[in-house]
């Protein structure tokens, strides 16, 4: 239970001192290849599907991963070791895709807007604007 409320804190001190609550942004100031997901999500709440794939165009299989495989997680019945086998593959390819998504998406629809922007005020940003100012 510690562990849950430091991960909080920090978790809500980086969005304060960033202004964004992606950890991989808020650290090295670009987007991380899940950004758009939570926006995504709200959006199929919502009830708007074109918004939610606008968002981020693997809103669904994401979810469906995580249903999938977050239940394989909890099955302490099987031990074979084929379907860990099967399942690290899967896992990887879906990274693999996740990646490869995320490359299109910055390079040819989001270059130079939102959500694929340099965040200035995320840590690494801070250090370098620290470190061009002592020069």
């Amino acid at each position: 239970m510690p562990a849950i409320f430091v991960g909080i804190c920090l978790w809500a001190s980086l969005w304060v001192f960033t202004g964004t609550s992606c950890w991989v942004r808020s650290i090295f100031g670009i987007p991380c290849p899940g950004c758009g997901s939570s926006r995504a999500v709200a959006e199929i709440f919502r009830g708007n599907i074109r918004e939610a794939l606008r968002f981020h165009p693997l809103v669904f299989l994401s979810l469906a991963v995580i249903f999938v495989f977050g239940f394989s997680i909890f099955d302490k019945n099987d031990k074979s070791k084929s379907r860990k086998k099967i399942v690290d593959l899967a896992l990887l390819c879906f990274a693999v895709l996740y990646i490869g998504v995320y490359i299109v998406r910055m390079v040819m629809f989001f270059p130079g807007t939102e959500p694929m922007t340099y965040l200035h005020t995320s840590i690494l940003g801070r250090l370098i604007g620290f470190i061009e100012n002592l020069g």
